[in-house]
């Protein structure tokens, strides 16, 4: 009977596990997975204004233009993607760039959608550009540096302080108060330090006059800007030093016009130095 009841109690011991061994194996629970966050949208940024952003292969070869290098600062940065449109046109003024901003249903919609908006226009209507200045009047390429001074330097910069206001007001007005990083640049001197192939230079007299005159000038289209929420570079004494008389030298190109791929990148460097708000606090 004690060896019956043995058995027995060996069978029931060994029992579970017969039953484990029997059992069909449970398949793991897989872990919960986070859903990857999709890329963020690229912020628009749009240039527009005249041929110092347009950064053309027949005057710069091989450059990489300011606006781009200033769009991939913004994203080494901030680590936002940004699509650059750049709208910029050779040889535009204030008075095209505002008929464009009423006629170009083109230009103000990418302007209504950008997010980061550049504007260079300071650089066609300055005195020795116009047949109609101040100073020496219709005077074409042969500016009377005698004639130029600091009254009509003022009546210059002053003349064009509405328009300036416009392009930027009707800029600020078409993003409709939406969150936008406007930015714009004031003028460089491109005649300290010239000279021709053959060698020949600007008189000394010209160092003032254009001095005088980039003074006011300048100072006119940062003073336009920050009255209509935009920030300005100023890449004037940046590329003059704080005198404004300094050559701007090898920061231009072999026409000593247009910026050379060093002065691009000294432009964007300005630029990136404003801070990227209000994007980025």
């Amino acid at each position: 009977m004690r060896d019956s009841s043995r058995s027995i109690l060996l069978a029931l011991a060994f029992l579970p596990v017969l039953l484990s061994g029997c059992a069909p194996a449970l398949s793991p629970v897989p872990l919960a997975t986070e859903t990857p966050m999709p890329p963020p949208t690229p912020w628009s940024l749009v240039a527009v204004g005249d041929s110092i952003a347009v950064n053309s292969s027949m005057v710069c070869p091989g450059c990489i233009g300011f606006v781009d290098r200033y769009a991939d600062a913004i994203v080494e940065a901030t680590g936002h993607p940004v699509e650059v449109s750049n709208r910029s046109q050779p040889m535009l003024r204030v008075d095209a760039l505002l008929d464009e901003l009423k006629t170009d249903a083109s230009r103000r919609d990418a302007l209504a959608n950008a997010d980061i908006i550049i504007v260079s226009i300071a650089f066609n209507d300055t005195p020795w550009l116009r047949s109609d200045d101040p100073c020496d009047g219709p005077n074409g390429n042969q500016p009377d540096w005698s004639k130029y001074n600091s009254t009509c330097a003022a009546a210059a910069a002053e003349s064009f302080r509405p328009k300036f206001e416009s392009v930027f007001a009707q800029i600020v007005a078409l993003r409709e108060g939406k969150p936008t990083m406007l930015r714009t640049i004031n003028r460089y001197n491109d005649w300290i330090g010239w000279t021709s192939a053959a060698g020949e230079t600007n008189p000394p007299e010209a160092t003032d006059a254009t001095r005088v005159i980039l003074d006011a000038w300048s100072a006119m289209v940062c003073e336009a800007a920050h009255a209509n929420g935009f920030a300005c570079a100023d890449i004037y004494h940046a590329f003059n030093g704080p005198a404004g008389i300094t050559p701007s030298g090898d920061l231009l190109g072999k026409d000593y016009t247009h910026p050379s791929d060093k002065g691009n990148e000294a432009i964007a460097r300005v630029l990136a130095d404003l801070g990227y708000a209000p994007l980025v606090p």
